[in-house]
């Protein structure tokens, strides 16, 4: 009786110790399929915030194009504009010349047209050929100079394309052409620290409030200086969204003696970030 009872106990406890294994396995299967179907959905959710943040930086990219193809028409008719005005005037060789720079700038610019970083030796050759234009338009009417920063190299430095040909555009016909001598302009490139960079803007012009007054008075339409200032800002906006980066954009007038003004000051500070350079 008692070999019976203790072999009915045995069976039991086999039995509870099966019924418990196969429980076990049970569960353990489930945990392991819900454990995998969490690694899926957090690989899949990874995968959905790499293509979404992908698709942003790319939105992000085709508006930042699109904001600097928004400058290039105003500059481009301008210098249309002078060799209008030099045929009108019947200065033949002067309207030939201006085509022959024209026409280098432009291919520089159609070359450049779908980048938005450029190398600082691409962008200073392209503002030294607008330069030279305006200088023929104006009839050497400003002196302007062109500085690096013996520790940058040219041809290394990523920078904005074209950021820098609106400031200097403004500062030509708002600032110092309303001046009657001495119209100086200066382009300066420096070295902050080993990612900082700045580009320095500076005219000996009329200023900001006067040049303003020129505006209200109906001598010159301001609507493209506004219209470029915003773009501008909203092109550093989107660098430093984009590319987690300094990027500030800082216009002051100059001060003088006894409330006078000396000029216009652009100040913009970048900051070098790897993913600039394989932007295009």
């Amino acid at each position: 009786m008692t070999v019976t009872i203790h072999n009915t106990s045995l069976l039991f406890a086999t039995a509870g110790s099966i019924a418990f294994f196969l429980l076990f396995l049970h569960y353990r299967s489930r945990y392991l399929v819900l454990k995998n179907n969490e690694a899926v959905m957090t690989r899949h959710s990874n995968l959905q915030e790499k293509e979404l943040l992908l698709l942003r930086k790319q939105f992000s990219e085709l508006k930042l194009g699109t904001l600097k193809s928004q400058i290039n028409p105003h500059f481009q008719f301008n210098c249309l504009n002078g060799i209008y005005t030099a045929l009108l005037t019947g200065e033949t060789a002067l309207a030939q010349q201006y085509v022959s720079g024209f026409a280098l700038l432009l291919r520089k610019v159609l070359t450049l047209s779908d980048k938005n970083f450029v190398s600082l030796q691409e962008e200073s050759d392209m503002l030294e050929l607008y330069l030279k234009l305006e200088q023929l338009r104006t009839n050497n009417g400003f002196e302007y100079t062109l500085t690096t920063d013996p520790r940058i190299s040219p041809r290394a430095l990523q920078v904005p394309c074209m950021l820098v040909q609106p400031f200097v555009e403004n500062a030509i016909w708002h600032g110092l052409m309303h001046k009657t001598a001495d119209r100086q302009l200066h382009i300066g490139w420096t070295q902050l620290s080993p990612q900082l960079y700045a580009c320095e803007v500076t005219d000996n012009g009329i200023g900001r409030v006067q040049a303003l007054q020129y505006h209200h008075d109906g001598l010159k339409s301001n609507n493209h200086h506004s219209r470029g200032m915003e773009i501008c800002m909203e092109r550093a906006s989107l660098y430093r969204a984009m590319y987690h980066t300094q990027f500030n954009i800082e216009i002051t007038d100059l001060p003088g003696a006894e409330n006078t003004v000396l000029g216009t000051r652009v100040y913009i500070t970048f900051e070098v970030a790897a993913a600039m350079g394989s932007t295009g």
